[in-house]
């Protein structure tokens, strides 16, 4: 598959891959979004987060910290619904309390 990544043609998505220094997956993923134009500049790095007060590496490390899932935490924080809200702020103080 031909695919062109900000404006230069690559003859596959594995030399695409391999002349940016990054996964065929990352390019997938970016195909999938429809966001070729940032694909490999680094800004889907893992951001630090924190959670009253704790701070976690990413989203992803306070999930699985917190005891959920990898992407439970992203979601329910996205969605906003007061029981997934609830369960997080739950899991916050009860890590606080471990962390003493």
């Amino acid at each position: 598959m031909i695919i062109a990544i900000r404006g230069v043609t690559y003859p596959s998505v594995r030399a695409g891959s391999e002349a940016l220094g990054i996964t065929e997956n990352a390019i997938y993923s970016a195909l999938n979004r429809g966001n070729m134009d940032k694909v490999g500049l680094g800004k889907s790095q893992p951001q630090p987060v924190e959670l009253d007060g704790i701070a976690f590496p990413s989203i992803r490390a306070a999930s699985l910290a917190l005891g959920f899932g990898r992407t439970y935490l992203s979601k329910a924080l996205t969605r906003e619904s007061a029981h997934g809200l609830k369960k997080v702020a739950d899991a916050v103080a009860a890590y606080k309390e471990k962390m003493k």
